[in-house]
């Protein structure tokens, strides 16, 4: 069996971009396994959840994704047009591995300050990119290595990619400020960026239009940066796979995707009385901080940004009290719910980590009144149903509320939808 893999990794947009890839090679005919943190799907269909893998494995469906990759054993009449698409986290450096020996593609997104202090070996971002340079390590001959190259962690890790592999290096960047373009661009290499709200592919000495960012709806006429750079990401992990034979059915393949509303990730709402709802995924400081910028330019007169926000519990006290001070800068207000809220989830009746209790509330505890001692308005609800029932009593017609969705979405979104009597936009 030879089923061309692309794995992604990083900290933050990998489950976006994960998707945006499968969505288009699935429109271009490939038959795509997709693996990320919800579960794995088969053109689409999801196969099991996340629930399945921990209860199966013990494990997340991204830590070794490539348990998967029997779906093509088991249905040999895939493999002839078969891609894998997978998204790989951090446990997959650990002892679980990655599930098969190489891939084709390896796309390392960016480095953020999520999971610091997890464990003994994750106390810097430079921890996180040693732990994730297995994107690059296991490269297959021949293969790509896409790298965000405007993160100085991901840009440095180029530097072990294997030279005797015939690897080709596809830089990803805005200012390429930490990677020295014209040297490799010389050297008759290619990379890519944007332009005038355009993807383009940059050569020595012309560059080519790719993917319109306007026709993208999710990017916000491309001033929503976390979606650009999941697109950008996106569309050189599909130039590698196809090895740089772009034609019109591959753009027209990009600027048709639209987002499942059930994915969590950057579903808008309209409530009746008009405010605007968005609900995401959003986990760690930077996305948190950057999806509220988005809403902020999408308040009406007066109009106030509220959070309806949580934390997962593998986060020291440190690390959500700095979240709560970001937080509280980037809100007007902010409801603080909690993932154990001994209701939807109880704390697992076995100790999983004396550094991370499992207890009701804790992490709630200690974000919430970090908000406040860094002059948030603040309120504190243990359950997400009851925490949004309250922020549709409060928000008025040109207030943006974001919504952070706990793991199980498409209840999530139900919850919007009951008290904001919300519709999808």
């Amino acid at each position: 069996m030879n089923i061309p893999i692309i794995t992604i990794t990083g900290t933050k947009g990998k489950t976006t971009t994960s998707y945006l890839v499968a969505e288009v090679l699935q429109a271009l005919g490939r038959d795509v396994l997709r693996v990320d943190t919800t579960g794995h799907y088969l053109n689409g269909k999801q196969r099991s959840t996340l629930s399945d893998s921990k209860q199966i494995w013990g494990l997340v469906p991204s830590v070794s994704p490539g348990r998967f990759l029997y779906e093509f054993i088991t249905q040999p009449k895939l493999q002839a047009k078969g891609v894998a698409v997978l998204e790989a986290s951090l446990g997959s450096s650990a002892l679980p591995g990655m599930g098969y020996r190489s891939h084709d593609v390896g796309v390392f997104l960016n480095v953020f300050s999520d999971h610091l202090g997890s464990s003994s070996r994750l106390q810097s971002r430079a921890d996180i990119a040693d732990a994730k340079q297995f994107i690059f390590e296991k490269l297959e001959r021949g293969g790509w290595a896409v790298a965000n190259v405007d993160d100085e962690l991901v840009a440095a890790k180029l530097d072990i990619v294997p030279s005797h592999l015939d690897i080709k290096i596809l830089p990803c960047g805005l200012n390429f400020n930490h990677f020295d373009l014209a040297k490799h661009l010389a050297s008759r290499q290619l990379a890519l960026s944007v332009k005038d709200d355009k993807i383009v592919l940059l050569e020595k000495s012309k560059s080519t239009e790719l993917v319109d960012l306007t026709k993208i709806a999710w990017t916000f006429n491309a001033s929503y940066m976390p979606s650009v750079w999941n697109v950008l990401m996106a569309v050189a992990a599909v130039y590698a796979l196809i090895d740089g034979k772009w034609t019109p059915k591959v753009r027209q393949a990009f600027e048709a995707v639209r987002l499942n509303p059930y994915g969590g990730r950057i579903t808008v709402l309209k409530a009746a009385n008009g405010a605007t709802i968005i609900s995401d995924y959003a986990h760690e400081t930077v996305s948190l901080t950057e999806i509220a910028k988005l809403a902020r330019t999408l308040v009406g007169p007066k109009g106030e940004v509220i959070g309806v926000v949580r934390l997962a519990n593998d986060r020291t006290n440190e690390l959500i009290r700095e979240t709560g001070k970001g937080l509280a800068q980037a809100y007007d207000r902010c409801i603080v719910y909690d993932k154990i809220d001994g209701h939807f989830r109880k704390p697992r009746a076995a100790v999983r980590s004396l550094k991370f209790p499992e207890s009701v509330g804790r992490v709630s505890e200690i974000l919430a009144p970090a908000i406040a001692e860094h002059g948030g308005q603040v309120e504190r609800i243990l359950r997400e149903d009851k925490a949004l029932e309250r922020a549709a009593e409060i928000a008025g017609p040109n207030d943006v509320v974001v919504h952070i969705v706990n793991d199980d979405v498409q209840r999530s979104i139900g919850f919007v939808k009951k008290y904001f009597k919300a519709e999808f936009v």
